[in-house]
């Protein structure tokens, strides 16, 4: 299934509401934009694979026909789909991050030498889903932008997504980059464990923590603004 970079903002649009804001076969709210597999009941179209749904489709686990079925029928329209444990949420989320106080109103937690790791925002349409993206360092220190409001991006095989229990998890394939969200509520995200090196400086954040090029702090990031930290 190929990968469709260059839609237009009101394609993209179109695409996330046919189906639901989210993976069609799993209701993860992390994806990419796919050309669907052309049969004889559609001649083609685009549709919402998480990573790792769309690596089940690369391995031939998952069949054209599957994916279309998945496609004119999402999992999240589905009666049974739980979407309380996964970021569907009208609402900024509130955060739980380097021991500070819930987080309220604050898109953007950390930014190291200018660089957000990340950002959350409210969905672009009501029904939609929480829009988060994380920003970590390469193997070399050059920060990577991996997810830009919810489109995975990378295509190499340098990163890996997976969905464990209640947690979004992002790992790099070379090096210790790492991230991992957990939905504590729809609207509410903890920061479970992030740990990256952008442009020399080194970053570790739990929930309860921060460390900064190894020296560790609490409570040093601001609620209710746009930017909680600066380093």
């Amino acid at each position: 299934m190929p990968s469709l970079p260059h839609l237009t903002a009101q394609e993209r649009e179109a695409i996330r509401q046919a189906c639901g804001f989210a993976c069609v076969r799993c209701g993860v709210t992390i994806y990419r934009y796919l050309g669907l597999p052309a049969d004889a009941r559609d001649p083609g179209g685009a549709t919402l694979l998480c990573p790792t749904c769309h690596g089940l489709v690369e391995e031939g686990r998952l069949t054209p026909g599957q994916v279309n079925s998945f496609h004119a029928n999402p999992v999240v329209r589905q009666r049974h789909f739980a979407r309380d444990r996964l970021p569907f949420s009208s609402e900024m989320p509130q955060l739980i991050v380097g021991g500070s106080r819930l987080l309220r109103d604050t898109p953007i937690p950390l930014t190291v030498e200018g660089e957000p790791l990340l950002i959350f925002a409210p969905p672009r349409r009501s029904q939609g889903a929480t829009r988060i993206s994380v920003r970590l360092g390469a193997p070399d220190g050059t920060p990577v932008q991996i997810v830009d409001g919810n489109e995975w991006l990378p295509d190499d095989g340098s990163w890996h997504f997976l969905l464990r229990g209640d947690r979004y998890s992002i790992m790099a394939s070379r090096g210790d980059g790492l991230a991992v969200l957990r939905i504590v509520a729809r609207n509410r995200i903890a920061v479970e464990h992030l740990r990256t090196t952008i442009r020399g400086r080194r970053i570790e954040i739990t929930p309860d923590w921060m460390e900064i090029d190894g020296k560790r702090y609490i409570d040093r990031i601001g609620s209710g603004t746009l930017i909680g930290l600066e380093v």
